[in-house]
């Protein structure tokens, strides 16, 4: 996926898809120790052979043909005239796929360089410069509605998606003039912030 391009609705499908598949063949522990198994002869050895990969993990021919397959289907393994070699590379590629499609993974385009105060599409430390915070702000502000009031826990629900300190979140809003507070608990985007 082009990191410049949003992702259209069939390639998030797909890659929500393909991350599906990686865990459900990681969620088996005797899948999960064959590819540890493989990684470690790998490291040692090179690629492996099934008999030499079945003696590790203890498992009979047929059993072990049966995950390897199942981790092969995911992109795990990859079988080159019988030897095996772990790919763990699509690991990352998906978990940073994924990210894309968080709240501000959507928001923040790839190439901002509002992407550093982002782990997994996640605010985890607000940044430090009066514009970065300033920047961050509005795109927080761009998960909000802009055509109506909310509640306190309507804006926590849609700022959690954002990161786990939501009271901070809110408050940074509400101070820099981008979300207006009315009452005990009513919340609204400013004007000038709605596109």
């Amino acid at each position: 996926m082009s990191a410049a391009a949003a992702p259209s609705s069939r390639s998030r499908s797909a890659v929500l898809s393909s991350a599906a598949d990686v865990l459900l063949a990681l969620s088996n522990g005797r899948r999960l120790a064959i590819l540890h198994a493989v990684v470690e002869l790998n490291a040692q050895v090179g690629p492996v052979g099934l008999a030499q990969l079945g003696e590790r993990v203890g498992l009979d021919a047929r059993q072990l043909a049966k995950e390897v397959v199942r981790l092969t289907e995911a992109g795990l393994l990859r079988r080159d005239q019988g030897a095996l070699t772990a790919q763990l590379g699509p690991l990352g590629e998906l978990g940073e796929a994924v990210a894309e499609f968080t709240a501000l993974g959507r928001t923040v385009p790839p190439d901002s360089p509002l992407r550093r105060f982002l782990t997994h599409g996640r605010v985890t430390d607000l940044p430090k410069r009066p514009e970065d915070l300033a920047a961050l702000a509005a795109a927080l502000a761009d998960l909000l509605p802009a055509d109506r009031t909310l509640t306190e826990a309507e804006v926590n629900e849609l700022l959690g998606q954002a990161g786990d300190d939501v009271a901070r979140l809110r408050r940074l809003l509400v101070d820099l003039g981008l979300v207006q507070r009315s009452g005990s608990a009513q919340y609204r985007r400013s004007a000038a912030v709605a596109s």
